[in-house]
């Protein structure tokens, strides 16, 4: 038998989850990890059902480790199940995880097979049976997404055409990504073609959004940053929080992210930005997770609550969205809502800069430089900051790292590279904001430096010389 009869033999509820992810992990793998996900979660639920245990939480994460702490599965079947659940998170929110398309469809794809070996491994405990029926894995074909496209078209389908929508628009991520690599590689203006992808995404999503929560959501997210050419931020918000009223996850993050800042004319409200954040941590929507861990860390409620916002921040982290793994190691560090553990700190300090979150790699860098809780390594923290910048251009890490070249603590200080990367910092940054006033006033001390070897003959660096004022402070891009 071919995996999806065994799929189907193992429970049947699992079914069309299983066969929409291997239908779609080519096309529209981020959809494919979504129903992976759900797999996991009806895998986790058939267990308890079979052993007669309730849960604590809806939290898949703490479901699934109560499963394991009760011994009703072995280590290695907890790991799988999390992995299943990781993999649909960042199906979810691949934005967040720094995915390419084609990363994403190579982790659809395998996770597809990993589904599969994992229903082969929970068939004794599940069909309380002791043989596993033979069964092999049966490749993954393009036609779904031909079928996609004639559904989307001919049958005006509306699950259709935001499938197609979503696959247009992380299309248009992906050309993004590498149009702005080959722009800063070259030191050329960007010229984007990804726009065309993002106008046809907004058609779909237009077309959808009548009958459709997500397709709705999307359309106002199109809307509100001019996708397809069009702005309208009325209706935007109009339709995002009518898809957050219909319990769609990413519209309720957002509508509690607008009412925790205050932001598009919403009211800066915490009880509704805990309404809504709440209800979207409920469906384990990171970011929701993230920003209450915000509210409750800052006392937006009356009073600061770190136990609260450390076990959000936690949440978040479980759930592999690494926001949410910085804030925990922030916390876990400075001890705050807990006990300081400095060596769980940094392990999800790490696994957020292995997702290239641009605080995370600053940080690492930083501890690495100054051999923080780290093995000091000046070559490790000098690539470190310079991802931080390739994935964030962080002002921060441009600062830091031009400080380390001025002060001779690479391997190979540039002071040409040091002076660029401390003017760029400063175009980045507020004149008044804490970097922007230590910047400027180090300035004029670090421009020294290029003065004396100017002098001493290096005429190279007469081109970022200009780049200062007479005092050595930077002058704003003309």
């Amino acid at each position: 038998m071919n995996d999806l009869e065994l799929v189907r033999r193992l429970n049947r509820e699992l079914i069309d989850d299983y066969q929409l992810a291997r239908n779609y992990c080519l096309d529209v793998p981020t959809y494919a990890l979504v129903h992976l996900r759900s797999v996991a979660h009806r895998l986790v639920e058939q267990i308890a059902a079979l052993k007669q245990i309730e849960f604590r939480s809806k939290n898949l994460y703490d479901r699934i480790d109560q499963l394991g702490k009760t011994r009703l599965i072995d280590m290695r079947l907890t790991r799988k199940l999390h992995k299943l659940r990781n993999d649909g998170n960042k199906g979810a929110h691949p934005e967040k995880y720094q995915l390419s398309q084609q990363q994403l469809v190579l982790l659809a794809t395998k996770s597809v097979k990993d589904c599969a070996n994992l229903c082969a491994d929970l068939y004794p405990l599940l069909a309380e049976t002791d043989e596993v029926p033979e069964w092999q894995f049966a490749p993954v074909d393009a036609e779904a997404g031909r079928e996609l496209c004639y559904r989307a078209v001919m049958d005006d389908d509306a699950e259709a055409q935001y499938l197609v929508g979503l696959s247009l628009k992380a299309r248009a991520a992906a050309r993004h990504e590498q149009e702005l690599s080959f722009a800063e590689a070259n030191e050329t203006q960007l010229q984007s073609d990804s726009s065309d992808e993002l106008t046809q995404a907004a058609y779909w999503f237009e077309r959808a959004a009548l009958r459709h929560a997500g397709a709705r959501f999307e359309h106002g997210v199109a809307l509100l940053h001019g996708y397809g050419g069009e702005m309208d931020e009325a209706l935007a918000l109009e339709l995002i929080q009518a898809a957050a009223e219909e319990k769609n996850a990413d519209a309720q993050a957002l509508v509690g992210y607008f009412h925790l800042t205050g932001s598009h004319g919403f009211s800066a409200d915490p009880q509704l930005a805990e309404h809504y954040l709440l209800a979207g941590a409920e469906q384990e929507q990171p970011e929701a997770l993230a920003n209450l861990a915000v509210l409750y860390y800052k006392g937006l409620l009356g009073q600061a609550d770190y136990q609260q916002a450390r076990r959000c921040a936690e949440q978040g982290a479980q759930a592999g969205y690494p926001h949410a793994q910085y804030q925990l190691a922030v916390m876990l560090f400075a001890g705050e809502g807990g006990t300081v553990d400095a060596l769980s700190g940094m392990q999800w300090l790490q696994s957020a800069a292995e997702q290239h979150y641009p605080e995370a790699l600053a940080d690492l860098a930083q501890r690495r430089l100054d051999g923080d809780g780290i093995e000091a390594n000046a070559a490790a923290a000098e690539a470190l900051y310079q991802q931080a910048i390739e994935y964030g251009a962080l002002p921060r890490a441009m600062f830091e790292l031009a400080l380390a070249h001025f002060e001779q603590e690479l391997p190979q200080p540039d002071l040409n590279l040091g002076a660029q990367l401390l003017w760029q910092a400063y175009q980045r940054v507020l004149p008044q904001s804490e970097l922007g006033l230590a910047i400027h006033q180090l300035a004029p001390e670090l421009v020294a430096q290029l003065d004396s070897a100017i002098e001493a003959g290096n005429s190279e660096l007469q081109a970022v010389r200009r780049r200062f004022s007479v005092d050595g402070y930077p002058q704003s891009e003309s």
